[in-house]
Order: C-alpha cells, then sequence, then structure tokens
C-alpha cells in the first residue's frame, strides 16, 4: 500500500520540477495580456495579415486595366554580300535604321465592375481577417477559462488529499493505541492515496492543456507563464442581457459580402456578352539608311476600333449560360444568406437559453456546497466521537469534493455559454459578462 504513495510523490515532483522550477521568472497574464499575445503571435492571424496586405494592394491598382499600353521599338538591318563561288564578292549594300513608338489603350465595359469587385473582395477578405482573430480570441478565453478550472480542480483536490492525509494520520494514531480496528486504518489509507493519483493526474492533464494554451498564444514551450483570474465572477453573475446588443457576426457579414460580389460578377458578365468595347492606338515610327543623304522618313497611324459582341443575345450562347449560371450562383447565396440570418436567431435563442439555465444551476451548486460543507463538518464531529464510521467519514468528504467542483465547473461552463452567445450576436467578447480582465 506504500508504493502508491511513493509513486504520488514522485509524481508530484516531476510535475513540480517541469512547472515550476522556474516560477520566479514566470510571466502572469491576464485574460486582456493573454488575447494581446495571440493577436501578436498566432501563426493564422498573422498568415491573415498576408492575405489582407495581397487584397489591399489588388485594391489599390484595380484602376490598372486602363492604363495605355506604351512600347518602344528599334531595328537594325543590313542584307549580306552576293555569294560568288566560294567567297564573298562585293561590299554589303547600306543599313536601314527603322525606329519606332506606339501606344495603345483599350476601354472594356466591366472597367467599372472590375475596380469593384477587386474592393469587394478586399472588403471580404477583411471580414475573413476578422473572424479569424475572432475564433482564436474565442478559443484563448475559453481554453483561459479552461485552465482556471483545472487549477481551481487541483485545488480543491489538495485540499481534499491533505484531509485525507490527515484522517489516515488520526486513524493511524488511533490504531496504534489500540482504539480503532485496522480496517478503518487501511480504509482512509485507500483514499487517501487513491486521492492523490486523481490530484496527479488533474495536474498531467494541466500540463498538456498549458502546453497547447502557449502554442495558441504563439509563445515558446520554454516560456513560463501564469495565468491571473478566478471563476468566482462568473459564479457571481445573476445573468445577462442582449437587449442593447447590436452587430452582425461574421458568419452573416461574409455571406452578405458574398452576395454583393455575386451581383457584381453577373453584372460584368452580362457587359461582357453585351456590351461593345473600344480601343484606340497611334504608333510613330522613323526610318533612314546609312549611304542616305536623305535624312529620316516619318511615318504615323491612328488607329480606332470597336468591338461589339452578337452571341450574348442568342440563348444558347456561351455568354448568356454564363448570365443564366451567375443568376444561379446569386440566387444559392441568397438562400444561404437567409437560412444563415435565421440560424444565427435560433442559436442566440438556444444560448440565451443555456445561460439562463447556468445561472439557476449555480444557485442550486452554491447551496449544495453550504449543505455539504456543513454535512461534513458534523460528520467529522460524529466520527471522532465514535458515532459515525470511517465509511461515512469517507461520503462526506467526497461529497464536499463534489461539491465544490460542481459549483467550478457550472461557472465555467456559464463563462463559456456566454462567450457562444458574445460570438452568435457578434458583439465584442467579454461586453456581456463585464469580465475582460
Amino acid at each position: 500500500m506504500r508504493l502508491g504513495t511513493k509513486t504520488g510523490i514522485v509524481l508530484t515532483s516531476i510535475f513540480l520540477l517541469s512547472c515550476g522550477s522556474s516560477l520566479l521568472a514566470a510571466e502572469t497574464l491576464t485574460l486582456r495580456d493573454a488575447v494581446d499575445q495571440a493577436i501578436d503571435g498566432n501563426l493564422s492571424i498573422k498568415e491573415g495579415a498576408v492575405s489582407v496586405k495581397s487584397a489591399k494592394r489588388a485594391s489599390d491598382y484595380s484602376w490598372n486595366s486602363i492604363s495605355p499600353s506604351i512600347k518602344a521599338s528599334g531595328s537594325l538591318s543590313k542584307p549580306l554580300p552576293a555569294d560568288s563561288g566560294s567567297s564573298y564578292g562585293k561590299a554589303s549594300d547600306a543599313a536601314r535604321i527603322s525606329l519606332g513608338a506606339s501606344i495603345n489603350i483599350g476601354l472594356s465595359p466591366s472597367i467599372a465592375t472590375s475596380i469593384k469587385g477587386a474592393r469587394l473582395s478586399y472588403e471580404k477578405q477583411l471580414i475573413d481577417y476578422d473572424s479569424t482573430v475572432r475564433t482564436i480570441e474565442l478559443n484563448v478565453r475559453k481554453a483561459f477559462y479552461q485552465i482556471l478550472y483545472e487549477q481551481e480542480y487541483i485545488k480543491l483536490q489538495e485540499k481534499h488529499v491533505e484531509s485525507a492525509k490527515k484522517q489516515y494520520d488520526t486513524n493511524k494514531a488511533k490504531y496504534d493505541r489500540g482504539v480503532l480496528p485496522r480496517l478503518d486504518v487501511l480504509n482512509s489509507q485507500i483514499s487517501w492515496q487513491n486521492a492523490q493519483l486523481s490530484l496527479d493526474s488533474a495536474k498531467t492533464t494541466l500540463m498538456g492543456d498549458m502546453a497547447t494554451f502557449k502554442n495558441l498564444l504563439g509563445l515558446p514551450q520554454s516560456r513560463s507563464i501564469e495565468l491571473s483570474g478566478s471563476l468566482d465572477e462568473y459564479a457571481g453573475l445573476s445573468g445577462v442581457s442582449v437587449a442593447d446588443a447590436s452587430a452582425t457576426p461574421n458568419s452573416i457579414a461574409a455571406l452578405e459580402k458574398q452576395v454583393e460580389i455575386a451581383r457584381n460578377s453577373l453584372m460584368a458578365t452580362r457587359l461582357a456578352a453585351w456590351a461593345p468595347s473600344l480601343s484606340a492606338g497611334y504608333s510613330y515610327n522613323l526610318s533612314t539608311t546609312t549611304d542616305s543623304s536623305s535624312g529620316w522618313s516619318k511615318s504615323g497611324t491612328l488607329s480606332l476600333g470597336v468591338n461589339i459582341p452578337i452571341d450574348g443575345f442568342l440563348p444558347w450562347s456561351s455568354g448568356a449560360q454564363s448570365i443564366a449560371k451567375q443568376k444561379d450562383n446569386l440566387e444559392l447565396l441568397e438562400m444561404q444568406l437567409a437560412d444563415a440570418r435565421n440560424t444565427q436567431r435560433i442559436n442566440v435563442d438556444n444560448n440565451m437559453s443555456q445561460v439562463r439555465n447556468l445561472v439557476s444551476a449555480i444557485g442550486i451548486r452554491k447551496q449544495s456546497l453550504e449543505y455539504a460543507e456543513e454535512t461534513y463538518r458534523l460528520t467529522s464531529e460524529a466520527y471522532n466521537n465514535g458515532t459515525k464510521d470511517i465509511l461515512a467519514l469517507q461520503n462526506a468528504r467526497n461529497g464536499l469534493l463534489e461539491a465544490g467542483v460542481n459549483l467550478k465547473s457550472q461557472a465555467y461552463n456559464l463563462a463559456v455559454a456566454i462567450l457562444n452567445l458574445e460570438n452568435s450576436l457578434g458583439v465584442p467578447f467579454g461586453s456581456l459578462s463585464g469580465i475582460d480582465e
């Protein structure tokens, strides 16, 4: 039986060495600190920022399709001497030099839609980036509260282990004096060792979740951090109100922007199928020969053109089919947008219902904790007086631990539920609960 105790002590020592050796150098992070760190260091957010920069560049220079094309050319030509037998005969003729420049411009009917499309794509990229940031922030906040819960759970387990150890020591002393049977000593020892194993398991889980949390923040695993916060604030909430909450979730904003993009694409397709395009160009050339004294000869050419599509008016043409396809795509997106708005309302209602239920459950858990504390106190007194057996005392201690854990668990669940509600509404995180430290 002693082996289990020693194993627990060894595991605890390993945990303390791995997590607490640099305790003095540990950096303390509040919830806001963790969120700011994730925004600065998370890889997905960094990748999103690059995509936004690329989309902005495309939007800023989307007008370049109307920029004229300018070219310059030059050539030198010289005939080879006539072939006479195996050797060249007379000297070659004079070389000809030619210089030229041209400018061309095309005016497509889809220029305006092209510029607008680049702007809409940039705006859509901004929404996607903000969605990435919110998703990371949501995950950071949930992970932060999960670690707080695990830390609170470990504190309760440590108290449970300490209480079980004291009970074992007391029973051992009574057994040594011959006033308690050995079976009670063995039962209390098993209870103590089981509590220690549960504590070691909880610490191992906390280590793994802390490593995942550091990765989410973009921190090296060698960085030692501590979290500053408590779930007690959520345990003290009496509820939240969404009466003044007014925002558009990113999921809906993205679909609204996709509808705009689809409408713009439909207009561009119609213009490509029906509207004429114009082109204009001017070229200027200079030429001379090396043996002429007549100087440079000059010539210029002006060209104008118009391209009028005809097949777009035919219902079976590729142009007409492209228009029909764009219409179908727009219709599908509008249906998805309507469904997303309806789903969002359902999610808000469900989240609000969950928050109300959890607030009510926390009130019950508080009463249960008070009852468990009183039960354990009375049972402990009765056991010491010999009117209760060891099993009753262990049940009372386990009931007290369970009541404390249940209260912390409900507080954590409430924190997550409020975060999900804020995410469904699209409002800033922490705005409903007022907890953002």
